[in-house]
């Protein structure tokens, strides 16, 4: 007889909407929660879930936190609940939307080739 089982992690994004202004970045923004986790598997059928937290994404600046789990099962049952910097705790740093001119120290938003108040050329290798 022979058994197949493995544990893969998963991740699912809940349905949440709540639009900020990022506290660390401070640019408009949203954030997006997840559900993540690892899964033990018997005959490809989920049979223990397990390691699960929720994590939230703020879209402006690619950062992640860890979110409080109470919250983050009332989102998980669909019920009406705002996030507030209380219920987070710092995951991962994301990259800064923008960056400052070498010529003159204005900020200038990533991806741009020339600064918005010198004209002079920024190279993405400079950075």
């Amino acid at each position: 007889m022979f058994l197949f089982f493995d544990v893969l992690p998963f991740r699912k994004q809940l349905e949440y909407n709540q639009t900020i202004t990022c506290s660390r970045c401070g640019h408009f923004g949203r954030y997006e929660v997840y559900l993540v986790g690892n899964r033990f598997r018997l005959f490809f059928i989920p049979v223990i879930t397990f390691g699960k937290k929720y994590l939230v994404r703020t879209t402006c600046c690619d950062t992640w936190y860890l979110l409080d789990p109470h919250v983050g099962k009332a989102i998980e049952r669909k019920e009406t609940v705002s996030i507030r910097d209380s219920d987070l705790q710092m995951y991962q740093t994301g990259e800064p939307l923008e960056s400052s001119c070498p010529n003159c120290g204005a900020s200038y938003p990533q991806g741009s080739h020339f600064c918005p108040n010198c004209g002079v050329k920024v190279d993405e290798m400079d950075r």
